[in-house]
């Protein structure tokens, strides 16, 4: 599937830290679909190394988000949220080939909303909800 060079352009263009953000998050939680329920040979638990993967890379998303101006340090993590919904969406339609990840932050961030914004706020240092 090709996906939408425009969206890649702007991407790209207007928010250079969190395009390339995005890329690693994708990327993680692609990993946390892969590795749910699965061990190494040693009984280490995959998923659990991969979860703890995606929230450093969402931590660093974060982060990118604040230094390409999409939002402030201020911005209450509602806020926050929803504009990484709106970066996630176009980044969706820019790379369409991660449906797995695009599914697993439906289910993180819009489906379980409250628990995504308290996640933010843990990640953000306590910023307000």
């Amino acid at each position: 599937m090709a996906g939408n060079e425009l969206f890649r352009t702007q991407l790209r263009h207007f928010s250079p830290h969190t395009y390339n953000a995005l890329t690693k998050l994708v990327m993680a939680a692609a990993k946390v679909v892969k590795n749910t329920g699965k061990r190494t040979l040693f009984g280490k638990d995959k998923g659990q190394e991969s979860y703890s993967r995606f929230l450093e890379t969402l931590q660093a998303t974060l982060q990118c988000m604040v230094l390409d101006g999409l939002v402030r340090e201020s911005c209450p993590s509602a806020e926050v949220l929803d504009e990484l919904n709106v970066k996630t969406r176009e980044f969706s339609l820019a790379h369409p080939n991660w449906q797995d990840a695009y599914g697993f932050f439906d289910v993180y961030f819009k489906q379980n909303r409250e628990d995504a914004i308290a996640v933010i706020e843990r990640l953000r240092g306590g910023h307000g909800a």
